[in-house]
């Protein structure tokens, strides 16, 4: 066998082997993606590996070589969905250039992209079970993970960039602090609408603007306040109050 024979002999191999973890990746992410509209249908308890392979028409056995047990597929439902949401706060930062118009966009992304993916929403902030069934094998909890901590402080320095642009020195953990106060406030919205579908409340992302114009409105004018007191730049959570 010549060279060019067995060059292209190893071509085809490579390219079926690529095919094939193609092949694979596009199955997991069909599992994936089935996987998370009944989980935003559903429960942890509700949904079974038998009914996601039923639906892609694969066999049990397939899904579970991908995913062995259901909570670990649910806990990759999780991972992805954040993982989506966070990659938008990062562009989002990285395309604002103002300190407090970043915040203000940050928070609207984080409103539109749930508005816009209600199942992701449902799926990534499913209550059911208990707490033990937010463990992954190594015992680390899905809030403990990278990307749970990365896309909680992308808010974080969202607010303590906010902070500094108005030449204000906080206390310790108080960026922390207001972004959790917004987080949540922003985060009830989505919660609220998704959560109560039988009653009409007024459109989400309204609300949400609404909400996220007046906090930091009134974030401002605290501010503004809190430059005519001896005590500044040094500000504390009662600067808000």
């Amino acid at each position: 066998m010549s060279i060019a024979e067995r060059s292209s002999g190893g071509g085809r191999r490579f390219q079926r082997r690529a095919r094939q973890e193609a092949d694979k990746e596009a199955l997991k992410a069909l599992i994936l993606d089935t996987a998370r509209k009944e989980f935003a249908a559903g429960t942890l308890e509700t949904v079974s590996i038998q009914k996601i392979a039923d639906v892609i028409g694969y066999s049990k056995g397939t899904v579970l070589k991908y995913f062995p047990t259901k909570l670990l597929l649910l806990l990759a439902v999780k991972q992805q969905n954040l993982e989506a949401v966070a990659a938008q706060l990062e562009r989002v930062r990285a395309q604002t250039a103002d300190s407090e118009l970043r915040l203000r966009r940050v928070m609207e992304t984080y409103l539109d992209y749930w508005a816009d993916n209600p199942d992701h929403f449902r799926s990534l902030f499913s209550m059911s079970g208990t707490i033990e069934d937010r463990r992954f094998p190594d015992g680390v909890y899905f809030g403990e993970t990278e990307i749970a901590r990365r896309s909680y402080e992308l808010f974080v320095i969202s607010v303590r960039e906010f902070l500094a642009a108005y030449g204000a020195e906080p206390a310790h953990g108080l960026p922390q602090r207001l972004a959790t106060a917004l987080l949540a406030a922003v985060h009830g919205v989505v919660a609220l609408t998704l959560g109560t579908p039988t009653m009409k409340l007024p459109d989400m992302r309204g609300t949400g603007r609404l909400l996220v114009a007046s906090l930091i409105d009134a974030w401002v004018a605290r501010l503004a306040a809190a430059r005519k007191r001896e005590s500044w730049p040094r500000i504390t959570s009662g600067t808000f109050a």
